[in-house]
């Protein structure tokens, strides 16, 4: 178990943490070397890395500090959903008594699934702690839903689902297509104008306003594509993109991040037809789970999710 803190060293374990992720039970695209790589190229803020690493696990840790006080944070903290330790059956005890051993005071581990093994790891002498709920995140069961989206929708979403399809379909051609090594650029630059063109009727910038964001989610996009974990589809209407649906997928998930789409097709509730789309690839591809991640919007229960609670666990040291 060696204390990686340096960006070479991190680097140079990246194919073997992509292993990792492949095989470790619960990962999600959020521990992967193709998430948070690029993040801490553009969001460590002068921070120190301090990831322990091991042939079977993976601690994501960093800290910062100012004058005589210390933080130590999962790499990851603010835009990801779940944070958490990597790991292929290792002792989750160990792992976090030695992430402890660096000289940091205080641990604020957020986002940590209520299944993840450092809510219940053993302190070492010295250091006590504090545990609460943070942000739901809705979960869909797609794993009996067959072959068919009708299958996990009420007979009255059904309906208004294939209204808006119509009308959609009245007014243009409409087309579906996954961004690929060509047109992800395209697809990228077309969710950055959509996402803000909706925020902007609100007086709102949105979250993929500034430029360090969006060189982030376009390294993030180009790595999860090549991994094979990307779920980026572009609604097409007479050829002009209307709506993009930005996800990934990992171990039977799709995980629903962002989407745009144009504000002026609003009425015909396009956020929710390219959101049916994204959920008919993810039972297409056979897989069990759509994630909505963080966030407790109306629409996302009207689909069937419940509610899986993510935790914090603060860790005190003295």
């Amino acid at each position: 178990m060696q204390l990686v803190t340096t960006l070479e060293s991190l680097e140079s374990f990246a194919p073997d943490w992509d292993a990792l992720w492949r095989r470790a039970p619960g990962a999600t695209p959020f521990q992967s070397p193709h998430w948070l790589l690029p993040w801490w190229t553009h969001f460590s803020n002068g921070g120190e890395l301090a990831v322990v690493m091991s042939a079977d696990a993976l601690v994501p840790l960093y800290v910062l500090r100012d004058e005589d006080e210390s933080l130590g944070m999962f790499l990851g903290t603010g835009n990801s959903d779940y944070l958490d330790i990597l790991s292929d059956g290792a002792d989750a005890d160990a792992l976090l008594a030695r992430a402890l051993e660096t000289d940091c005071q205080f641990w604020d581990l957020q986002q940590l699934r209520p299944s993840s093994p450092l809510l219940s790891a053993a302190l070492p002498s010295g250091w006590s702690d504090n545990a609460e709920a943070m942000d739901p995140c809705p979960i869909l069961s797609i794993e009996n839903a067959g072959e068919e989206l009708a299958n996990l929708l009420s007979t009255h979403a059904r309906k208004k689902l294939r209204y808006y399809r119509r009308c959609l379909a009245r007014e243009a051609e409409v087309t579906y297509a996954p961004a690929t090594a060509e047109t992800l650029d395209e697809c990228l630059t077309a969710l950055y104008e959509l996402h803000a063109a909706r925020w902007k009727t609100r007086g709102l910038p949105g979250v993929l306003a500034d430029d360090v964001t969006q060189s982030f989610h376009r390294q993030v996009a180009r790595r999860m594509l090549d991994a094979g974990a990307l779920r980026m589809y572009a609604m097409r209407m007479n050829e002009r993109i209307v709506a993009v649906f930005y996800g990934f997928a990992h171990q039977g998930t799709t995980y629903y991040y962002l989407s745009g789409f144009d504000p002026a097709l609003d009425r015909l509730s396009i956020g929710s037809v390219i959101v049916a789309h994204a959920v008919e690839e993810a039972v297409r591809e056979g897989g069990t789970t759509f994630d909505f991640l963080r966030g407790a919007e109306e629409y996302k229960y009207s689909w069937g999710a419940t509610d899986r609670i993510n935790q914090r666990r603060q860790l005190f040291r003295g």
